[in-house]
């Protein structure tokens, strides 16, 4: 992208209110341990490495909201996001550090 980086409009869609729960996926052929680290810390919901693999984008479901994830919160009308977040969004994110770490470490 000329003029940005992934990261700048990672940062950018996350400090855009209107935008910044829509789920970002980060795709790169460069595996950087601390560039991955930092998109996920900034809020990326996964990082994916070229050329993705299948598996890869199976993963992707995990963040799309079905009926059996998400159910109608009377006060907004939507997806109950504390529902759907707490029921494995955290494991997810751990496993992926996980994974990270052991990058970093081989």
């Amino acid at each position: 992208m000329p003029g940005m980086t992934g990261f700048d409009l990672l940062k950018r869609v996350k400090g855009t209110s209107a935008l910044k729960e829509i789920p970002v996926v980060i795709m790169s052929s460069e595996n950087v341990p601390n560039r991955i680290q930092r998109c996920l810390e900034e809020g990326a919901k996964e990082f994916l490495l070229k050329p993705v693999q299948r598996a890869d984008v199976e993963r992707l479901k995990l963040h799309i909201p079905t009926r059996a994830t998400c159910h109608a919160d009377q006060s907004n009308n939507g997806c109950n996001k504390r529902k759907f977040a707490s029921e494995g969004y955290e494991v997810q994110k751990s496993e992926r550090r996980s994974r990270l770490s052991e990058l970093t470490v081989a």
